[in-house]
């Protein structure tokens, strides 16, 4: 078990997250003991990125999905990246467009943006891994960075990327846009999204849906959606207990916040509707807690 002391989290460049009112006092409650870090909320760790982060940022998009990152198309030496990939990565995040009746995400202003640019979370990491400071390395400390971009890593059993919500280790990132995007839905919703979709009606504008439509969309998570702040606290626990327990965090318990969901339902289920830990998981919270009182006195 480790016994690790302190917690930074680094907020997403979108600020959608609470994390000051919501999601750090439920963490807490959690984790008494440990030290969370507010001095990192105050900006995210790609923000007002140069153009040498944006070309490493480039660098790791995935290309084909078949393909793991070694066989991603090469890049000889005087390969230059694309303007365009430059400027998005330079300019990102998405603009958040609102008005008083239909407050939406604007996610992409062309068709080049509305490409699902996916990145590879493995070497993701090991770039932000770069950007945190050297002397919070170590096993004190857990770093965990939201980040609004796709996140995926490449599976042998099926030989394909995969969008992760989560990729944990030093630092850990929690992706937002998978935890929407991921998650599959039923039938009915992406029969509703294509037609949505037919005739240009922006998925998030609710001003085009009727009542009933309106309630099949919002079974779902969103672009922001404030609920989306108390799913965030479960998979702060999944990454915390990947280091608690050594690298096996997930739960079989749907009805556990550390449950791996598949299905958005799954996920609404396990974080808000549930929203506590297992038996089992809450007694090995309990050991922890326990333990790191004598940790920390030490």
């Amino acid at each position: 078990m480790l016994k690790f002391k302190y917690v930074h989290l680094y907020s997403n460049q979108t600020n959608t997250l609470d994390l000051v009112k919501i999601i750090l006092p439920e963490v807490q409650k959690y984790f008494p003991n440990i030290i969370i870090d507010l001095r990192r909320l105050r900006r995210p760790v790609l923000y007002n990125i140069n153009e040498i982060i944006a070309e490493a940022l480039v660098s790791i998009r995935i290309s084909n999905i078949m393909k793991p990152f070694s066989r991603q198309l090469k890049k000889e030496a005087y390969y230059r990246p694309r303007l365009e990939d430059l400027v998005y990565e330079i300019k990102f995040p998405w603009t958040l467009v609102s008005s008083n009746t239909c407050p939406r995400i604007d996610t992409f202003k062309d068709a080049y943006s509305r490409e699902l640019i996916l990145y590879d979370g493995f070497m993701m990491q090991r770039l932000l891994r770069t950007m945190i400071n050297e002397n919070e390395t170590n096993t004190d400390h857990v770093h965990i960075i939201f980040e609004d971009r796709l996140v995926c890593t490449f599976s042998d059993e099926d030989w394909r990327y995969h969008a992760r919500t989560i990729v944990s280790g030093v630092p850990s990132i929690i992706s937002i846009a998978v935890i929407i995007e991921a998650p599959a839905r039923s039938k009915e919703w992406y029969i509703k999204h294509m037609e949505l979709a037919a005739f240009d009606i922006p998925i998030d504008n609710e001003c085009e849906l009727s009542n009933e439509e309106r309630l099949t969309m919002n079974k779902y998570l969103g672009y922001g959606d404030n609920r989306i702040n108390f799913v965030v606290i479960g998979y702060i626990l999944q990454i915390l207990f990947f280091f608690i327990t050594e690298g096996n965090p997930f739960c079989t318990d749907i009805g556990c916040r550390l449950y791996n969901s598949h299905w958005q339902e799954e996920l609404i289920h396990s974080q808000l509707k549930a929203g506590n830990l297992c038996d089992k998981h809450y007694s090995l919270l309990q050991q922890f807690n326990t333990a790191s009182i004598d940790y920390h006195c030490f």
